[in-house]
């Protein structure tokens, strides 16, 4: 590792103006695109095809984040028919670089973000009483 790259709290030292972590979620943006990210994992899809799939997603919202996402360099957006007009979005290389933070992110959610699992409390936090 790096000067530059020596960690505190998840970016370099103090005396750096650049976090990694921060510039990261900067240029994902929301939670929406982690999710769509993760649904283009499995290769090209279309609009409806993407608004089908992830659940509680409306279209005005997915519009946003494709071209969001586009606009970042993390989608690729292709016209493959104009007589029904239709395009396919991707990602691009870049992006297919998340596949293993999108899979630790999905292993971890099933271990601590179940609905039906509630996160573990710990001792003296937030109110939390000791047993």
């Amino acid at each position: 590792m790096t000067e530059d790259e020596q960690q505190d709290g998840g970016c370099p030292v103090a005396s750096s103006k650049f976090c990694p972590v921060v510039s990261t979620a900067k240029l994902l943006g929301s939670v929406w695109s982690l999710v769509v990210i993760s649904y283009l994992m499995d290769g090209p899809k279309g609009f409806n095809e993407l608004l089908r799939q992830i659940p509680g997603l409306n279209s005005k919202t997915l519009s946003r984040t494709l071209k969001s996402l586009q606009a970042r360099g993390i989608v690729k957006r292709e016209a493959v028919s104009l007589q029904p007009f239709a395009v396919r979005y991707s990602l691009t290389p870049a992006a297919k670089e998340l596949k293993p933070v999108i899979e630790e992110m999905r292993r971890w959610g099933y271990k601590w973000a179940l609905p039906h699992k509630p996160p573990t409390r710990v001792k003296g936090v937030d109110g939390a009483r000791d047993p």
